[in-house]
């Protein structure tokens, strides 16, 4: 079994064709042998194109070698400006809840105030206040702020009112339950903005000066996943924006 970094399957009509994609990034240029390798390897697989992808460029002994075998040679070089990116950062913005307070509020209060208690649902669910900070989390995370608006920055205490549909306190000590009217919530946040430079690049054809694609690129790093964001600017067919997750995973090995 052998593996290429890229396998890209173009379908047309009744046909299929394979295109294989490898990078190599090394400390000099690609030479002849590195060349003989990877069509040997296209061979193998069964791919009918292959892309060598270079950052350090090819040999003039590997270019003409490429010509000969049908090996599309491509750069990727590192730019300073791209003309249609209008900025160069990329804006993170990362909230941080660091404190809940729940104040439970019963339709009849208890003679004395409970020490040790439950919240019960009607279906007999006990909900824990990590439960009800979750809930809190997931719900203002649902929020979509007006797209004129961005989110301010520092660290705030903001008060809410919650009125739970289904919900009973039960005292611990006593048993005695009664219906929950409302949980005073009170919480501290802190947003702070984070600016990643973004990463500017071009590929070209070694054997013609125009761009293939403009591509500006930033790693990030959102707790629950984490990938490469990417926008993209194919000269031919217009731009996309695309986020590649981080997959451990092994990829699939072509036949």
């Amino acid at each position: 079994m052998r593996e290429h970094d890229v396998v890209l399957t173009v379908i047309s009509g009744h046909h299929t064709f394979f295109i294989a994609v490898e990078r190599r990034d090394r400390n000099r240029p690609v030479g002849v042998t590195q060349l003989e390798a990877f069509t040997k390897k296209c061979q193998e697989t069964g791919v009918g194109q292959g892309v060598i992808v270079s950052p350090t460029g090819f040999a003039k002994t590997a270019l003409v070698k490429a010509k000969a075998l049908g090996i599309r040679c491509l750069t990727l070089e590192q730019v300073n400006v791209l003309p249609w990116l209008l900025c160069e950062y990329f804006e993170l913005y990362k909230t941080q809840y660091l404190q809940f307070h729940f104040d439970v509020i019963p339709e009849n209060d208890f003679e004395q105030k409970p020490v040790n208690f439950i919240l019960e649902t009607d279906e007999g669910e006990n909900i824990t206040v990590d439960m009800l900070r979750n809930n809190l989390i997931q719900a203002f995370n649902k929020e979509k702020p007006e797209e004129s608006t961005k989110p301010k920055l520092g660290t705030y205490t903001h008060h809410v009112n919650i009125i739970p549909q289904n919900l009973s306190i039960i005292d611990s000590a006593t048993g005695r339950k009664e219906r929950v009217k409302q949980i005073n919530t009170t919480y501290k946040c802190k947003t702070e903005l984070k600016q990643i430079p973004l990463v500017l690049q071009e590929y070209r054809d070694v054997g013609d000066p125009e761009s293939i694609a403009q591509i500006a690129s930033v790693d990030l790093d959102l707790g629950f996943t984490s990938g490469k964001f990417l926008i993209n600017q194919k000269l031919e067919t217009g731009g996309e924006i695309v986020f590649i997750p981080n997959d451990k995973k092994k990829p699939n090995k072509p036949n």
